[in-house]
């Protein structure tokens, strides 16, 4: 079996060559190896980029996933500025030959270096030199902060080891997603939204990183056509996206839709329970579905009102989407409503305080199979074949190709013994 490797993908420059060529110079680091490449881009897709400055100084990586807005009938994808004291994440349109390209790049060893179309060896020594040097540099903070940490951390149970013997108990909250100090973000390509956030950051890393996280409620769900499901309460401080190494999860977004009562009788029939994340306007055309899927005991969310870039809206417009979408779903379901997932993944600090203030919590994901831009349903199996099982949060979509997929999803998954869970 293919083990899944995160690549991260680092912007170096943006430019035109001497003849008007758009190019970008990326370097790909996987595990410890790293490749420098040479990016041919168009014009729409350069523009959107050169708004946001990435050559100001700062770190940049290219998000390696893009994902199709159907109300502004363009390609979205991402950056993530890091530096010493912040990450945001920058949205850019991008077009369908740049998204073609950053999966090409993907594809290659990252054991060579193109230039000019030619393969060379590894980057040369200047730009390994510099690389280098740009990544300590960016780290150093953090390894003077944790040294310090631990001696002063080492000396406080020196003196409390003396005189008390006693330790006390503790006890975690599940689902960790800190937001760190943010730079506001003042820039913006082609009307895309340029988002203050760590979140999406911590999202698009988590493969390569521990998931240090810790059941603190595990429920039945009572008087559900389920065998047995399991709900995790998720902690009210925290965004949640992801799961301890024995438990797997399956979200589906966007809908209901006229598939939704599929979904539910296949999960039913292996006796497994989904988080469904629901878009109010789809709810109020498709309100048998949803009163489908509560009845069988699936979990279900907010997923705004129309799937708009919630972080861009005014404060006025964010509650309104929020509230509409739980007043339709709570009249159909006649539960409360607890979970919400920001469509995109695009989230800031505000919105989730807003989230928070109107009593519920914050859903994100680890695991991306990208079934929206599959072709066909062994693209999508081939994913869960490709990366580990174990602690995943799966986000899916309601589409024939993820529906013919979901028996031989499911199957794998089933192998892997680990406990399915819904959220609440």
């Amino acid at each position: 079996m293919e083990t899944y490797i995160t690549q991260v993908i680092e912007l170096l420059s943006l430019g035109k060559t001497s003849d008007g060529v758009h190019q970008i110079t990326v370097v790909v680091t996987q595990e410890d190896r790293q490749a420098t490449y040479e990016m041919n881009i168009d014009e729409f897709t350069y523009l959107a980029l050169e708004v946001l400055e990435p050559m100001n100084g700062d770190r940049i990586r290219l998000s390696p996933y893009a994902k199709w807005d159907p109300y502004r009938n363009t390609f979205y994808s991402s950056i993530n500025r890091s530096t010493d004291v912040s990450r945001d994440v920058q949205y850019f349109a991008c077009s369908e030959a740049y998204i073609n390209e950053i999966k090409r790049i993907r594809s290659l060893p990252p054991v060579v270096m193109e230039v000019g179309g030619q393969e060379e060896k590894v980057e040369k020594p200047a730009q390994r030199g510099m690389q280098l040097l740009r990544q300590f540099s960016v780290h150093m903070p953090k390894i003077l902060i944790l040294f310090l940490f631990t001696a002063g951390l080492l000396i406080v149970l020196s003196i409390t080891s003396k005189g008390n013997d006693n330790s006390d108990t503790f006890s975690g909250s599940i689902g960790v997603a800190q937001a760190e100090e943010q730079k506001d973000a003042s820039k913006t390509a082609m009307d895309p939204v340029s988002i203050s956030t760590t979140y999406k950051s911590k999202i698009t890393d988590v493969a390569a990183r521990t998931e240090q996280l810790v059941v603190s409620q595990v429920s039945d769900r009572p008087n559900t056509n389920q065998a047995s499901i399991e709900a995790i309460d998720i902690g009210e401080e925290e965004s949640f996206f992801g799961l301890p190494k024995g438990y797997v999860a399956l979200t589906f977004d966007d809908g209901p839709s006229m598939l939704t009562k599929q979904f539910v009788d296949i999960l039913t029939e292996q006796k497994v329970a989904a988080t469904f994340l629901f878009v109010g306007q789809k709810v109020e055309r498709n309100q048998d579905a949803v009163i489908y899927a509560s009845e069988h005991g699936m979990a279900i969310g907010n997923h705004s009102w129309d799937h708009s870039l919630l972080p861009k809206a005014t404060p006025q417009d964010q509650s309104e989407s929020l509230s509409k979408t739980n007043s339709v779903i709570e009249s159909l379901t006649h539960n409360k409503v607890t979970l919400f997932r920001p469509p995109y993944g695009a989230i800031n600090n505000e919105l989730v305080s807003k989230v928070k203030k109107m009593n519920m919590k914050t859903l994100l994901w680890n695991r991306d199979p990208e079934d929206w831009n599959a072709k066909k349903p062994e693209d999508i199996i081939r994913y869960f074949h490709q990366v580990e099982a174990a602690g995943g949060v799966y986000v899916l979509h309601e589409n024939k190709n993820t529906l013919e997929a979901l028996p031989a999803i499911l199957e794998h998954l089933k192998e892997k013994n680990l406990k399915f869970v819904i959220f609440q």
